[in-house]
């Protein structure tokens, strides 16, 4: 048997191989239309999962985060866990923005309410250990020929990480809600703090299966195939030469002539 021919059975696998290795690298997209701010936090957060990604920058200025898609469904639960990526709210500034169109005193009132339950939830999510919050804020329209005043109420939202007992903070954020909207009192402000459940990965501990990459570009899996490879090939070179002396060649010749015929 020709010793080339021995060895092309193993080289008609590499392209086989290879292929797969590039499969067990398949990115896909996690989140887009963030910027740069979010998609940093995401990272920050998947990497302490032990989650392989990467961010690139998205037509019009935007980024998006891409991890490998075994993996999409681990890096969704951490990030719902962790109340990521953020809502985003509006400023008042941004709600009362100069338009051509009057609006009506209705639509302004509306406009006024939304907007301070924006600014009321912006100013609780920066607190620490809050994941989200939510402010509705409720200002009934009352009848100024009315002897009967209706007042105003709020209810409060807030998930929070389980390592952080925000409950004594409770009195504290009544008053800043109820010092924030005229005819609030702090009996009519209602708190309910709910606790963050940990993601699959946290309860699981690290993911044996998950590696960092290598050199930021290939995962764990691509680069252990990618090393089998080249062994294999090693080890196909190494063979070749004891090949050839069994049938009393000498492989330095032997490579010339095949050479030669090319």
């Amino acid at each position: 048997m020709n010793p080339l021919q021995a060895l092309r059975a193993p080289l008609r696998c590499l392209p086989a191989l290879l292929l797969a290795m590039l499969l067990c690298g398949c990115k896909v997209g996690l989140y887009s239309g963030l910027n740069e701010q979010e998609a940093n936090e995401i990272l920050a957060v998947l990497a302490l999962e032990s989650i392989a990604s990467a961010k690139e920058r998205a037509e019009g200025g935007d980024w998006q985060i891409q991890v490998d898609e075994g993996r999409l469904g681990a890096a969704l639960d951490v990030l719902r866990a962790q109340g990521l990526p953020h809502d985003r709210y509006v400023s008042m500034g941004d709600v009362f923005q100069k338009q051509g169109l009057v609006s009506t005193p209705a639509e302004e009132r509306m406009r006024y309410i939304f907007a301070v339950s924006q600014e009321l939830s912006q100013t609780l999510r920066t607190v620490d250990g809050v994941i989200a919050a939510r402010v509705h804020v409720v200002i009934p329209a009352n009848d100024p020929l009315s002897d009967k005043i209706r007042p105003s109420s709020a209810a409060v939202f807030i998930k929070h990480r389980p390592d952080v007992d925000l409950r004594l903070l409770a009195p504290a954020v009544k008053d800043m809600v109820a010092h924030s909207i005229e005819g609030l009192s702090h009996d009519q402000v209602s708190l309910s703090l709910f606790e963050a459940r940990r993601g699959v990965a946290a309860l699981a501990g690290p993911d044996p299966v998950a590696r960092p990459a290598l050199f930021g570009v290939l995962p764990a899996q691509t680069a252990v195939l990618l090393l089998a490879l080249l062994l294999a090939a090693a080890g196909c070179l190494m063979v070749l030469p004891w090949l050839l002396r069994r049938r009393g060649l000498d492989w330095r010749s032997w490579m010339r002539r095949q050479l030669l015929r090319r």
